[in-house]
């Protein structure tokens, strides 16, 4: 009938409305896949860090007077013996910033347990070419047990700087006097050196190159780290630290990390390159002896 043939031919009206319809749904779809990224950048005098707090990327950015020395360091977990996964697939990170640029704290939280994370910024004066300039972010890092029976928890931090040519680096782990991993020194032939202190002292460490340890966090399979304190390397090294909790119902633990870069500045044609970095950690506000 000529009713049928009308209803089966979409008249330009109807087409308008679907295209229009096409594009807000590819908008909203671009909308959503942007606001995912949760890309949070931090800013203090010499200083900025870039955190993705919605993606392993994590923190992948830390640049002194423009001079960027991170490629990512992110945190991963396993319940008993289940596989690891990252941090943000717990949930979607609740941001808060503190401090003005300088401060940003996320918390990830299931019905079992909850970790938040808090970050500082503190940046140093811009200098001079020859002059040394530097930057200083400090962590705390706290794991919840909201749920009503123990929690058999491992905890995990990834790490993976570029010193100057990364193909050149070389990293060692340390331990404390209680022997547990508590530092990693990771020098480059021409930039400089890094090194972190923890507290408390994590139960396991690895030292490899990239990506070996990336792909053991993402494997699917529950494995605890190697214990290869290094050196390794010269290559592109990274390094990962493993703390492992009993936490009782309704407790908490607490692991707290600093971070600082020390970068003499020489010139070079039409740039400014690193001569000397330094990246020393020292183990702040509260303890836990471990």
């Amino acid at each position: 009938s000529i009713q049928e043939k009308k209803t089966m031919k979409p008249t330009q009206k109807n087409l308008t409305r679907k295209w229009i319809s096409g594009v807000c749904a590819a908008a909203a779809v671009l909308i959503a896949f942007t606001a995912s990224a949760q890309i949070i950048t931090l800013t203090d005098n010499n200083s900025v860090a870039k955190i993705d707090v919605g993606s392993q990327a994590g923190m992948n950015y830390w640049a002194v007077q423009g001079q960027n020395m991170l490629n990512q360091q992110w945190f991963w977990y396993r319940v008993g013996q289940n596989p690891e996964a990252s941090i943000d697939t717990i949930s979607p990170a609740t941001v808060t910033l503190f401090n003005g640029t300088r401060g940003l704290s996320t918390y990830y939280a299931n019905n079992l347990f909850g970790i938040r994370v808090d970050y500082l910024l503190s940046g140093g004066p811009f200098v001079g070419v020859g002059e040394q300039a530097s930057s200083d972010i400090g962590e705390t890092i706290t794991i919840y047990n909201t749920s009503s029976s123990p929690l058999e928890f491992s905890f995990f931090q990834y790490s993976d700087f570029n010193l100057g040519d990364p193909l050149n680096d070389t990293v060692q782990l340390g331990k404390n006097l209680r022997g547990l991993w508590n530092e990693a020194v990771q020098v480059d032939n021409l930039v400089g050196l890094t090194e972190t202190v923890t507290a408390p002292g994590a139960n396991h460490g690895e030292a490899g190159l990239y990506n070996a340890t990336l792909v053991k966090l993402n494997d699917g399979v529950a494995s605890n780290l190697s214990d290869v304190g290094g050196p390794v390397g010269p290559g592109d090294a990274t390094w990962a630290l493993q703390w492992d909790f009993l936490i009782n119902p309704g407790g908490y633990v607490t692991i707290n990390k600093d971070k600082y870069l020390n970068v003499r500045i020489v010139p070079e044609p039409g740039t400014v390159t690193l001569l000397a970095l330094g990246l020393a950690g020292l183990a702040i506000l509260r303890r836990r002896q471990g």
